[in-house]
């Protein structure tokens, strides 16, 4: 079996990763669901049900660019830590993709009507145009 040396890196550090508020916030949901079944000796398969539950409940609302963007990052990290089934992530991942599609499809600005109401002149009364 060939040995991998240590070669030192004169390379600075890389920064650390930001942390996803939204996910940040699931994480947590599933830790405190956690600590609060085993406080109450509630059994392996029914703490890891709730944690999952706790975890998919402080997911972000499919509305908004920013949320469904959040909604990914939360769903993707809950699969990488078994969080959300590995039958249920491709799932929200797959509702996430539609929620997106819905939103690029909606408009942007409100269109002008076809026919706009004329100019306020052709509304004026006689007294107005002998002025």
């Amino acid at each position: 079996m060939a040995q991998t040396a240590l070669i030192p890196i004169s390379e600075p550090a890389p920064v650390q990763p930001q942390h996803n508020p939204a996910v940040q916030r699931c994480c947590e949901a599933r830790e405190r669901s956690l600590e609060f079944s085993r406080a109450k000796k509630i059994g392996n398969w029914d703490t890891e049900k709730f944690a999952a539950a706790a975890y998919c409940e402080a997911m972000p609302n499919l509305s908004g660019y920013e949320n469904i963007r959040d909604f990914i990052a939360c769903a993707a990290h809950g699969m990488v830590i078994r969080a959300i089934d590995r039958n249920e992530g491709p799932k929200l991942l797959y509702a996430a993709q539609v929620a997106l599609s819905a939103l690029r499809s909606e408009p942007k600005t409100k269109k002008e009507p076809l026919h706009s109401p004329p100019p306020p002149e052709i509304f004026s009364t006689q007294e107005d145009k002998v002025r």
